[in-house]
């Protein structure tokens, strides 16, 4: 006979359990995608204290570092937040990447499994975040490299675990360099040119979590701020990036990317979209750029 018990359970196996904490919301057998047979448990999103029960010797996790945030002023949108999964054994306390604000993503991390931040402006990334708009991407957990910066000139970031962030626009009547795909997306590219004519930020690379779209600014003509990029839940929903504003003076800003559990948020004006859960924070056209989405962890047993 068949051994009826799968790995990650005990003997007795638990079907349902209550805790206290409150920073997460326990699920029972609602999840869509169930690695290895498993159950979707426990959905965190703060860094505290965990409790599995006793006699669980393995869980899977899946989790997102945070996005990196936008800036103000046509500078850098920020890159999806890293995104890692596997095995590890049971841990007391985990720590989930808090929303950016002025810099990179914070990492998640839950036993040995760790996923990076998104990037921000020029900042180091590990954990396979997306990059900032004219960042490069980086390598994630499982070894996968990240996508290199687009070339000068409003090209776009190349593919990789994180997406390479998109160069920034310098001719006039052009657009920033679109964020790179990948596992997470990279930020656009934005478009800061002096003159009569239109200018158009560059749209976020997608993902499992989207980058941040691009903003435009300094042109006396049309200015378009870069949609933010896609993310993809653990359950199959597509969750879609913000949308960026068009107009002369106020408006040039950009959407926000998606998350892996939500979507970005529009801008507004001069006021650029934050980014869901895991997604980047878009560019401003002025003033200060959205703040990127927190991290999130998923157990599995």
């Amino acid at each position: 006979m068949a051994n009826p018990i799968k790995r990650g359970e005990s003997g007795g196996q638990v079907s349902t359990w209550a805790n206290l904490n409150d920073s997460f919301t326990p699920l029972n057998q609602t999840s869509l995608l169930n690695p290895y047979g498993l159950t979707l448990r426990q959905t965190i999103t703060s860094s505290g204290s965990v409790t599995v029960p006793a006699g669980i010797n393995w869980v899977y996790v899946v989790m997102t570092g945070a996005g990196g945030a936008g800036a103000g002023s046509v500078s850098p949108s920020g890159g999806g937040g890293g995104v890692a999964w596997g095995w590890t054994i049971p841990q007391s306390s985990c720590i989930i990447g808090a929303g950016a604000t002025a810099s990179a993503g914070g990492y998640t991390r839950y036993g040995h499994v760790i996923a990076g931040g998104g990037g921000y402006n020029a900042t180091a990334l590990i954990g396979g975040g997306g990059g900032g708009s004219s960042t490069a991407g980086a390598t994630n957990y499982l070894g996968n490299p990240g996508g290199a910066v687009g070339a000068t000139g409003g090209n776009p970031g190349d593919v990789g675990a994180g997406g390479g962030g998109g160069s920034t626009n310098t001719t006039l009547n052009g657009t920033g360099g679109k964020g790179g795909d990948g596992i997470s997306g990279g930020g656009g590219g934005s478009s800061s040119v002096t003159g009569t004519g239109t200018g158009t930020g560059g749209a976020g690379g997608s993902g499992l979590v989207g980058g941040g779209g691009g903003a435009a600014a300094n042109n006396t003509g049309t200015r378009t701020g870069g949609n933010g990029g896609n993310g993809l839940g653990i359950d199959g929903t597509v969750y879609t990036g913000g949308t960026g504003t068009t107009g002369t003076s106020a408006n040039g800003s950009g959407g926000g990317g998606a998350g892996i559990a939500g979507n970005g948020s529009n801008a507004s004006g001069n006021n650029s979209g934050a980014g869901g859960l895991g997604g980047g924070g878009a560019g401003a056209s002025s003033g200060a750029g959205a703040i990127g989405g927190a991290g999130i962890l998923y157990i599995f047993y």
